[in-house]
């Protein structure tokens, strides 16, 4: 009589429980393209080495808002090489992801006053990021060669080489540009953060352009 072999009882396996957003690794790229994403707490000590190499920030997320924040960008994958994969991110989220880092991922308070402006910028064309009133600008009428303040505080100076806040759509929000010319009540700009042979000269007219904060000290 042939034995009655028992075969083992199956066993379900459980998956294993999502892990929370630990560290997330942000910055740009050579085109100026914002670039984050997230990494629970097995990777962070390999993300965190990849992203000295990669020249990217590291912000941890202990908390519930920060966590909350990073899991709105994609998860990131540390390669076999050492590098990270980090995708493109919307520029509202790299925004606020920069304003909540701050001083604590290495940036200066002007650099996160200056996302904050990108983020909140005027809706009214022609309204200052401080919501004080503007003057009327000087009139200027087809002076193609006046210089502006690097950084104008009023309107009457800007002019070329002035960095000013332009409004790139309506779902895109208002981002930093240069003047680069002028024709009468037409300004010809560049995006400050995007390659100039990939995003070509916009024009705007005089009031659907806005001054940038004040630099606190």
């Amino acid at each position: 009589m042939t034995p009655r072999t028992t075969l083992p009882a199956l066993v379900a396996e459980t998956p294993p429980a999502p892990q929370p957003p630990a560290l997330v690794l942000f910055g740009r790229d050579g085109a100026g393209r914002p670039r984050a994403a997230w990494f629970d707490a097995a990777d962070a000590r390999v993300a965190t080495a990849a992203a000295e190499t990669m020249r990217l920030r590291a912000l941890p997320v202990t908390e519930t808002e920060p966590r909350a924040l990073a899991q709105q960008f994609a998860r990131g994958r540390v390669l076999p090489s050492g590098r990270a994969l980090v995708p493109f991110a919307k520029r509202e989220l790299y925004g606020r992801l920069v304003a909540l880092a701050g001083e604590g991922a290495g940036l200066s308070v002007a650099a996160g006053a200056e996302v904050t402006a990108r983020a909140d910028a005027p809706t009214g064309a022609g309204a200052t990021s401080s919501g004080a009133e503007e003057k009327p600008p000087a009139p200027r009428p087809g002076d193609r060669t006046f210089v502006g303040s690097p950084q104008p505080t009023e309107r009457a100076e800007i002019g070329l080489g002035s960095v000013v806040l332009a409004l790139e759509g309506p779902d895109d929000g208002w981002w930093e540009a240069e003047v680069i010319g002028i024709n009468g009540g037409t300004f010809s700009l560049r995006w400050c953060d995007y390659d100039p042979a990939a995003f070509p000269t916009i024009l705007r007219k005089a009031g659907e352009l806005a001054l940038l904060p004040p630099v606190v000290g």
